[in-house]
């Protein structure tokens, strides 16, 4: 039972998907970066990266369109897999790049999505 305590609880995910997003901007050499949902999970520390279900991928996508609905990410449609990106201009980027952790990034994400 407490395996699917993280598919379910939806803290779990957008912590991930902070942590991702976060590490994979601080990490950036570049003005943009781009990903898919799963090799963005796939960047994250979190416990959900072993155990990637459907289900937790429409979570992660539902996170991403809403980044994408309020100006923070852009998405890329026009090939046969969805990809997401995040660039210098973004208020996002600023924000992964000036904290010291995830945490701010996390708030922000369930302040718009929850």
């Amino acid at each position: 039972m407490s395996s699917m305590t993280s598919y379910t609880n939806f803290r779990d995910v957008t912590d991930a998907v902070a942590e991702a997003l976060w590490r994979m901007v601080r990490e950036s050499r570049g003005s943009c970066v781009s990903f898919i949902p799963k090799t963005l999970l796939e960047q994250s520390n979190s416990s959900l990266k072993n155990n990637m279900l459907p289900v937790l991928f429409t979570l992660v996508k539902h996170i991403l369109d809403n980044l994408v609905k309020n100006g923070l990410l852009e998405k890329d449609d026009s090939r046969s897999i969805v990809r997401y990106r995040i660039c210098k201009k973004s208020e996002l980027w600023a924000l992964c790049k000036e904290s010291d952790s995830p945490k701010k990034i996390a708030q922000l994400i369930r302040d718009l999505v929850e």
